[in-house]
């Protein structure tokens, strides 16, 4: 090094990271690196709580005394009885773990017990379907009913019809189309509408070994793709405020969802369309894309920090399946 030079200046002239000076310099050369580092959310920490008081921090919060109020009020209200044996954070990190943050009263989840959470997973299409029904303004004040079932993998349209009413006939029409033109997915979900639960529907799909999986009710992100969808038709710049009738409302609707299943490039497909998702041709666009990208960095290799890769197409998409560990399809049947 030389003279007078600051260890910062020395190390910005010879390119090296100043962490790397110190851990290679005579003082720190006792240093070896861990060839298999535990991640420091699986150490072990002294000062965490023990299952007993973690068991104690829940039992406050299924309190129904404390039902009505908010976490906050909930952890000042029995800390001040001496019930709670930890700090306002914890209290709060625990009461997310257990996904009790938002409403715990009994009253507003049928009689005392609450819906579980939905989940299910799909690894290819044709597994899971989601499906839902949606209002479209007619003239005055007519409503049309737009019936519409996904494949949630590819978010391929699967089935769809718009009519005057929600009916169930209808309905179990519609999927006996879908079945013989797809074949049938091993779970259904959707919403808590009266034609999602009626008796015919449920036995249509019990006929055709379907399992058929229900959102929570007030819980719209137990059904998000379906959400998405009506919310992507409704902002389109091309959908009219109000359609004349409702052929006009159908023939509109044919041609969107044509372009959206051929056209449009969906941001969670890696931007692929539902289409080539759908029918497995997106395996062999996403090579073409890597190899326009090889292509381009030969080219212009300057122009990049690494070599380019095309996004990958996602491998497993479901309903909630982030709270879902190690589990498929399979397991849910």
């Amino acid at each position: 090094m030389t003279a007078g030079m600051t260890v910062a200046a020395a190390c910005a002239w010879a390119g090296l990271a100043r962490a790397s000076f110190y851990r290679l310099s005579r003082r720190y050369r006792h240093y070896t690196p861990v060839a298999d580092p535990i991640p420091q959310r699986a150490r072990p920490q002294p000062a965490a709580l023990s299952s007993g008081e973690r068991a104690q921090v829940c039992a406050v919060l299924e309190d129904e005394q404390y039902a009505d109020l908010s976490v906050c009020q909930t952890y000042w209200r029995a800390f001040d009885a001496g019930r709670v044996p930890c700090s306002q954070s914890s209290f709060y990190r625990i009461a997310k773990a257990e996904q009790m943050t938002g409403d715990r009263r009994r009253g507003r989840h049928g009689g005392g017990t609450s819906r579980s959470v939905p989940k299910a997973v799909a690894t290819a299409p044709g597994q899971l379907w989601s499906w839902d029904v949606t209002e479209l303004k007619g003239p005055a004040r007519q409503r049309y009913k737009l019936y519409l079932v996904i494949d949630v993998f590819s978010r391929y349209p699967v089935g769809w019809r718009i009519e005057h009413r929600e009916d169930t006939a209808m309905a179990v029409d519609m999927f006996a189309t879908a079945f013989t033109r797809y074949g049938s997915p091993q779970v259904l979900h959707a919403d808590n509408g009266a034609i999602m639960r009626s008796r015919d529907l449920l036995n249509a799909l019990q006929a055709a070994q379907i399992q058929a999986s229900f959102s929570r009710p007030r819980v719209s992100d137990d059904n998000p793709f379906s959400e998405s969808l009506f919310k992507t038709i409704k902002y389109d710049l091309a959908c009219p405020e109000r359609f004349d009738n409702i052929d006009h409302a159908r023939a509109w609707t044919a041609i969107f969802l044509a372009n959206y299943a051929d056209e449009h490039r969906h941001s969670g497909l890696a931007w692929h369309t539902p289409g080539s998702v759908f029918d497995g041709t997106a395996t062999q666009q996403r090579q073409h894309r890597q190899t326009l990208l090889n292509r381009i960095y030969l080219a212009h290799p300057q122009r990049f920090r690494r070599p380019p890769r095309a996004p990958e197409i996602p491998t497993i998409v479901g309903i909630n399946h982030r709270r879902t560990t190690n589990q498929v399809l399979s397991q849910t049947g």
